[in-house]
């Protein structure tokens, strides 16, 4: 009879570098060993909220929002920091006013 497989909760935050959207997942990581491996090699499997079998969100992420694929993985509570610190700040600091940059002239030499 197999060894029931350990399960440990991991939380990870994301941010989509297409849109901007930042979100956590939590997935339940599942450790196999098989018993008749006699290297007795342990691989893992990544189990979402839902309850389904997904690969590696480390690897694979998806933004829910535009379904972008340029997503980052961030330290757990990172994107609600973020997003928090945007909203107590606003879009655009008051101190801060987009200007046109337009390119300096060269100075007319007298001939």
């Amino acid at each position: 009879m197999p060894a029931q497989p350990r399960s440990v909760p991991e939380t990870f935050a994301f941010a989509c570098g297409d849109c901007g959207h930042g979100w956590e997942a939590t997935f339940q990581v599942m450790f196999f060993t098989d018993p008749l491996d006699p290297a007795g090699l342990t691989t893992q499997e990544y189990v979402d909220e839902a309850g389904r079998a997904v690969r590696s969100p480390l690897a694979e992420a998806v933004c829910p929002k535009c379904g972008g694929r340029k997503v980052r993985v961030l330290e757990a509570g990172l994107a609600e920091r973020a997003r928090k610190a945007e909203h107590e700040r606003g879009e655009h600091p008051p101190h801060h006013r987009h200007r046109p940059h337009l390119p300096h002239r060269a100075p007319e030499r007298p001939d």
